[in-house]
């Protein structure tokens, strides 16, 4: 999923690459952002790249 962020998809995009609906992506969304300590999705993608998640 963060892949696909990192690669700018919308959450809608997101949803249907990975057949699930936009609700589950916020949620999993919300989840990787307290998990990485972050607020917003480049937050998010620079941290897993920090961190060696993302390339």
């Amino acid at each position: 999923m963060l892949r696909l962020v990192a690669g700018g998809a919308s959450n809608a995009d997101v949803a249907h690459r990975l057949h699930i609906t936009d609700v589950t992506v916020k949620s999993h969304l919300a989840h990787v952002f307290s998990k990485l300590g972050v607020s917003s999705r480049t937050s998010a993608v620079s941290a897993a790249r920090g961190l060696g998640i993302l390339r």
